[in-house]
């Protein structure tokens, strides 16, 4: 069995939830606190970060790494069969881990300074995953791994609604986001990649950190 430790608002975590729901791949969930780390659990993650990925007595950290081992031994694989466009994609999964990083650093801010400025390094970074979203997913109708990789901050987005409201994107990446959100947000694999109560968890994490986006 495999099993997936976690904190149930990472999104990080989310991503390789999300890879295994696709693939029919069964898994236990051993919750954390990250505030309070247990000792074994700082044994097994050389970083100390969500997720790692229990398979048998191996022991496997990063989401990336995860979701590449997941997707490998799992059915048809979710990367393109073509080496050049395989590396472009893992490109844009690294850079969707900058955006979902600038997009955690906006939320969280408490002063509009910080806020402002990690919000125009999100646009700066989200335009160029939309800019290449061909649609109904990334790739066009093939879901990938920049698919499972992306989900997690455009659910955040859409749950931070003054923050999305105040993206500045083109009328193009705009369409571009809502389309995405709609055609994934409402997958039964996404939404069996958070606990239950996730969206008031998560906005009560924010409003607990006084985030500046619920002054707006």
């Amino acid at each position: 069995m495999n099993t997936i430790i976690s904190f149930g608002l990472c999104p990080f975590v989310q991503r390789s939830l999300i890879t295994m729901n696709y693939k029919n791949v069964p898994y236990d969930v051993k919750y954390i606190d990250l505030a309070d780390k247990p000792e074994w659990f700082l044994k097994l993650s050389p970083l100390g970060k969500v997720p790692i990925l229990q398979v048998e007595d191996v022991v496997l950290f990063e989401s990336a790494v995860i979701n590449e081992y997941v997707d490998e031994v799992n059915g048809d694989s979710l990367h393109s069969r073509d080496p050049l466009v395989k590396a472009k994609e893992r490109a844009f999964i690294e850079l969707s881990s900058s955006a979902i990083m600038n997009y955690f650093q906006a939320a969280i801010a408490t002063e509009r300074e910080v806020y402002e400025e990690k919000k125009l390094q999100l646009e700066k970074n989200l335009s160029s995953l939309l800019a290449e979203f061909k649609g109904p997913f990334f790739r066009g109708s093939e879901f990938s791994l920049v698919d499972t990789s992306v989900i997690p901050l455009i659910q955040r987005i859409a749950l931070t609604g003054d923050l999305a409201k105040n993206l500045k994107l083109s009328e193009e990446n705009s369409k571009k986001l809502i389309s995405w959100s709609k055609n994934t947000l409402a997958m039964e694999e996404v939404k069996k990649s958070v606990p239950e109560n996730f969206e008031n968890d998560y906005k009560t994490y924010l409003k607990e950190k006084n985030s500046y986006v619920f002054s707006l």
